[in-house]
């Protein structure tokens, strides 16, 4: 966490780089449909995952038109935070197109206050309705972190950053639970942090224009799991 005059700075230079970027997106965009309500968002992302597990992908092709027509402006109609991982690529794991989704992507999948920035940005200036906070099973950043916690280390810089990031959402269970059991907390923790995030976001949820949901990834299936719903 920043502290002190320099902390407040960079939040009042994030808050204005927001702000301009929001002015920027929305006088390049051109009017169009209204902005995806978070439910049918999720609904698009679960049936894009469905035809990820089976192998009938629709967005395989990229076209000329597609690419063209959005040069100029974007509009995603869901934002998704995910870990780094070259095998966890959001728009191939739910099927999407050029355009449709807005990633955020790092290792451990955490927001820190630039991870934040641009997770408000998606919602203020690209009318994101839906967020997804996406780990997967066999995490990296997440293994890292609890061997850290077990042993009573310190990760070496700058892999301290990743370190700092996950231990909040996992430290209760670090020492007695499994990797998976980290995963999903971390997942939890972010979703808990990220609904709370004051002002943008909190307000948001509050009133139903935002949803922010967990979700793991499987490996082997391919198969995404909402956290907040049966398995």
């Amino acid at each position: 966490m920043f502290r002190g005059k320099r902390g407040i700075s960079r939040r009042f230079f994030l808050a204005g780089t927001v702000a301009s970027c929001v002015a920027a997106e929305a006088a390049a965009a051109p009017p169009s449909a209204p902005a995806v309500q978070p439910a049918e968002a999720l609904a698009r992302l679960t049936a894009g995952n469905a035809r990820f597990v089976s192998g009938n992908l629709t967005h395989g092709n990229i076209a000329v038109e597609r690419r063209r027509a959005f040069a100029a402006y974007q509009a995603p109609f869901a934002s998704v935070l995910s870990c780094s991982d070259s095998r966890v690529p959001p728009e191939l794991i739910f099927d999407q197109n050029l355009g449709d989704l807005f990633v955020i992507r790092v290792a451990g999948n955490f927001a820190d206050e630039v991870g934040l920035a641009t997770i408000e940005y998606g919602y203020s200036a690209l009318h994101a309705k839906l967020l997804v906070v996406l780990g997967h099973e066999g995490c990296g950043a997440i293994k890292a972190t609890v061997d850290a916690i077990k042993s009573g280390i310190v990760l070496p810089p700058h892999l301290d950053a990743l370190q700092r990031g996950i231990t909040p959402g996992i430290a209760s269970i670090a020492k007695t639970g499994t990797y998976d059991d980290c995963v999903i907390a971390n997942v939890r923790a972010q979703v808990a942090k990220l609904s709370g995030a004051r002002p943008v976001l909190a307000q948001a949820v509050a009133s139903g224009d935002l949803r922010v949901v967990g979700a793991e990834y499987t490996l082997h299936s391919g198969k995404v799991r909402l956290l907040d719903s049966p398995v």
